[in-house]
């Protein structure tokens, strides 16, 4: 039975290995570390990514509190995830804000995020 569980346990893996002869970092890959919205922008776009093959899952969550961000989730890479911004909700002239992004085990990263009225 334990060499059945370990069977396993290899297979799975090797099938979440870039290259099973070598050993591969298994990271969260977000770019561009920071985002700036001009007086007209509404959106801009991130993109998160992972460097190997195995399932893959994301969350954006607004660090500052503020109603002009809002969070987000996905699954899989993407290079194209909407940050959209609410600018009937920004009060100040200029907001400084963060985004993390998390993923299910493969790091988190931070996003600093500048709005200007």
């Amino acid at each position: 039975m334990k060499y059945l569980f370990l069977f396993g346990f290899l297979v799975t893996m090797i099938g979440c290995s870039n290259n099973p002869t070598t050993y591969t970092t298994h990271e969260l890959v977000v770019n561009p570390k920071a985002l700036t919205f001009s007086h007209a922008d509404t959106a801009k776009i991130l993109s998160i990514t992972h460097t190997c093959t195995c399932p893959f899952s994301w969350n954006v969550n607004v660090l500052t509190a503020t109603s002009v961000l809002q969070n987000t989730s996905g699954s899989g890479d993407n290079t194209q995830v909407s940050i959209k911004i609410d600018r009937a909700k920004l009060t100040i002239d200029t907001l400084n804000a963060a985004l993390q992004i998390t993923s299910n085990g493969y790091g988190t990263d931070t996003v600093q995020v500048t709005i200007i009225r």
